[in-house]
């Protein structure tokens, strides 16, 4: 759709006026956070202040975490 109005557009100043006008709502709608958060592609959205904090949160939660491995359905058979 916009390939075709940016074609019948024959000045250049006009053309390049209307592509950043599409970039800047495609920015202002859909390439944010908050966008990615509300459709759950992310978890939370964190302030760049808050970031330190909560990575070593995270660290210091996965410090103590135990791995149990694979569950073994059997043993190996003596031959």
């Amino acid at each position: 759709l916009e390939g075709k109005q940016i074609a019948d557009i024959k000045d250049e100043d006009e053309k390049t006026e209307f592509i950043a006008k599409k970039e800047k709502e495609y920015r202002e709608n859909f390439a944010n956070p908050y966008e990615a958060a509300r459709y759950g592609y992310l978890d939370d959205v964190i302030e760049p202040r808050n970031t330190r904090f909560r990575v070593i949160r995270a660290l210091r939660t996965l410090s103590t975490k135990k791995d149990p491995g694979p569950m073994k359905k059997h043993s190996n058979i003596p031959l």
